[in-house]
């Protein structure tokens, strides 16, 4: 497929997938019904512990490229006085905001002590810098140190470097998941560095504040760069016989396009009840539908968007993810028809549902701290497990109570894209080959 055909055929998948979930409530409804417990009741569903587990890193970034970005980080940080006073920065809601987004970064650099690897010290380091450098900006501007028209120079300049960084990439390994996976980051953080940098200032926005939110996006683009480089040139001194993988993904993407094209995707603006034969209004059945539907669309834009903009590593994830959401719904669907997912009428429900989604993702054919799609996407699940379960311990420890459907509707979510998983990493292991 060429480019030319590739794109025609993105133009015509991408008619309304932009707004396909949007207006997700006006679909679902709502229900005054739904159950709610109390914290001391809440603390079932999470008695027993999810496993603690890190995403897979496919490369570790040199100790120096590390530090050096941690060194300037710290510079960014001590250039803002604290306490920043008025003497300092006369405007108040200029000086409020520029003290916030400095206790912003110390707070990022302070979590970055208990990174577990380099990877994700470098990665966090990255994001650090970006408010970092909003603060140090900002207080630059009021000395008047640093001008709006500096700060758009060196924006034009490190944007010019990241698309040039994103044209280099090689698809050169020589395991082929492991490869897909490395480029997938490469490219991830390539595309948000350049989304910081296109960002305007806000408008209404002081001067000062104006010039520090650019130099915030050209230290993130900056960090992330180097990290890329140094990630690229660790990936490929270990590799002793790598070859390109690029044909490979290239063909497989195509195939996968055309899987999505030809897909048949629940319609959108259709009510729950009319995916299953059966009566599911106001049930917790029906969100679980429209959650399963709203995940096949994020996933085909994902797609699409990705190899719109020619992100072919991040295009196959989420042509995979696609594969996964597309078996998932199916899987919910007869589930439903046979009569799951009606009522939540005690905390064992919900805590059911949540061990069958660690359960299947403890039986998945996949190692979630491995360098792999299949553990990377894994890993995605246990993510999504510990934010559900953070948002409970929350609420039990403000002692609050808790409207659990959604709860629930996310645990049978992830239940049934971890139970899919493996057939989706297959299909895309077939278009490989």
């Amino acid at each position: 497929m060429s480019r030319f055909e590739r794109r025609s055929l993105l133009v015509s998948l991408g008619t309304g997938l932009a707004t396909a979930v949007a207006g997700c409530s006006e679909i679902i409804g709502s229900d005054d019904s739904r159950p709610s417990f109390d914290p001391d009741e809440l603390a079932a569903i999470v008695a027993t512990d999810a496993p603690d587990v890190e995403r897979p890193a496919p490369v570790q970034p040199s100790e120096a490229a590390v530090e050096a970005s941690l060194d300037r980080l710290d510079d960014l940080i001590a250039s803002v006085p604290d306490p920043l006073t008025a003497e300092h920065v006369p405007n108040e809601a200029a000086r409020r905001e520029i003290a916030r987004t400095r206790e912003r970064a110390a707070d990022r650099r302070d979590d970055l002590d208990d990174a577990p690897d380099r990877f994700r010290a470098a990665r966090g380091t990255a994001s650090a810098r970006r408010y970092a450098g909003e603060a140090a900006g900002a207080y630059r501007a009021v000395e008047g140190a640093l001008s709006r028209e500096d700060v758009e120079r060196e924006r034009e300049e490190i944007g010019s470097r990241v698309e040039e960084r994103a044209a280099s990439i090689e698809y050169v390994g020589e395991d082929r998941q492991r490869t897909l996976l490395l480029t997938h980051h490469f490219e991830s953080d390539l595309a948000a560095a350049g989304r910081w940098l296109s960002n305007r200032p806000r408008e209404e926005t002081a001067p000062e504040l104006e010039v520090g939110e650019v130099v915030g996006g050209v230290e993130h683009a900056d960090a992330t760069v180097a990290l890329v480089d140094d990630l690229a040139a660790r990936h490929a001194a270990r590799v002793d016989d790598g070859r390109s993988f690029a044909p490979a993904f290239d063909a497989a993407f195509a195939r996968s396009l055309e899987a999505i094209e030809d897909a048949d995707v629940p319609d959108w603006e259709a009510d729950p009840s009319t995916h299953v034969d059966a009566d599911i209004a106001d049930t917790p059945a029906a969100r679980l539908v429209v959650e399963g539907k709203a995940s096949i669309h994020r996933t085909r834009n994902r797609a699409t968007d990705a190899a719109a903009d020619d992100w072919t590593a991040t295009a196959l994830r989420a042509a995979c993810e696609f594969e996964r959401d597309l078996r998932a719904f199916e899987a919910v669907r007869a589930a439903v028809e046979d009569g799951a997912h009606r009522r939540i009428e005690a905390v064992d429900d919900v805590r059911e549902v949540r061990k069958t989604a660690l359960d299947r993702a403890a039986d998945a054919p996949f190692d979630p701290g491995a360098p792999s799609l299949g553990g990377d996407l894994l890993a995605d699940a246990y993510d999504r497990i510990e934010r559900e379960d953070g948002g409970i311990e929350r609420e039990i420890e403000h002692g609050y109570g808790l409207n659990v459907q959604s709860v629930y509707v996310e645990y049978a979510w992830i239940a049934a894209r971890v139970e899919a998983l493996p057939d989706a990493v297959a299909v895309l292991e077939e278009r490989l080959e």
